[in-house]
């Protein structure tokens, strides 16, 4: 996770890490915020919240700054954490990053120690076993992308039932309380011409809630870290 100048990853923000705070989740360390679009997201719904953000790239910081109370630009991985991030925070947020690093339990472990007693790790995933993907590998097609679940800059790659095992339990500071997906079922031409959106939606949260494993696009885990 090197220092860059002209890398931007920016979006509408991620809807799913709003769903998993609350009105109590005031102060919010963001670790890997890109261009601050899902701190700004935040803030819509939670006002009062004061967010923190992260990112490597230069570029990023300096767009982060406009939408969030400050931003640091820096490599989690490699540079020693400022003493004006030293506080005490309600929330770390890891979306969309850890698959980035190269060591991304060590990045966890690094920033544990700014999280309050109690306090969330939020951690959102690609999820590499995902239908589509599995679809593509048996017409024997692997193929890396600019961005999505094969994006080029991955390291490592997580199922819905890898993730807890590989970045959850190796921390005992830290206890799983939430893991589901988002994501879809394979309803090819039928989703778009034929069924209804109300009950599209019904469908895929049912597919997600019992296959997550090939539903989700996306893993969702909340930790709270232990006294």
């Amino acid at each position: 996770m090197v220092l860059t100048k002209d890398i931007v990853y920016s979006n509408q923000g991620n809807p799913s890490i709003v769903k998993l705070l609350d009105e109590h989740d005031l102060k919010i360390l963001d670790i890997g915020c890109g261009a601050g679009d899902t701190g700004q997201l935040i803030r819509s719904v939670y006002p009062s919240v004061h967010i923190t953000g992260i990112t490597s790239s230069i570029m990023e910081s300096n767009l982060a700054k406009q939408k969030l109370d400050f931003c640091a630009c820096l490599d989690i991985e490699r540079d020693e954490i400022p003493a004006f991030l030293k506080q005490e925070f309600d929330v770390l947020i890891f979306s969309h990053v850890l698959e980035h690093l190269v060591e991304p339990v060590a990045a966890i472990q690094k920033l544990l120690p700014y999280l309050k007693i109690g306090g969330k790790v939020i951690i959102a995933l690609p999820n590499i076993s995902n239908w589509r993907v599995r679809w593509k590998l048996a017409l024997g097609r692997f193929e890396y992308t600019e961005g999505g679940i094969m994006d080029k800059t991955h390291l490592h790659f997580y199922t819905f039932y890898t993730a807890p095992k590989y970045l959850i339990q190796p921390i005992s500071e830290i206890e799983l309380t939430h893991h589901s997906v988002n994501g879809s079922i394979p309803l090819g031409f039928l989703r778009h011409h034929l069924l209804h959106p109300n009950l599209r939606t019904k469908l895929d949260e049912i597919g997600c809630k019992w296959l997550p494993n090939l539903c989700g696009s996306e893993i969702l885990m909340v930790a709270y870290r232990k006294g």
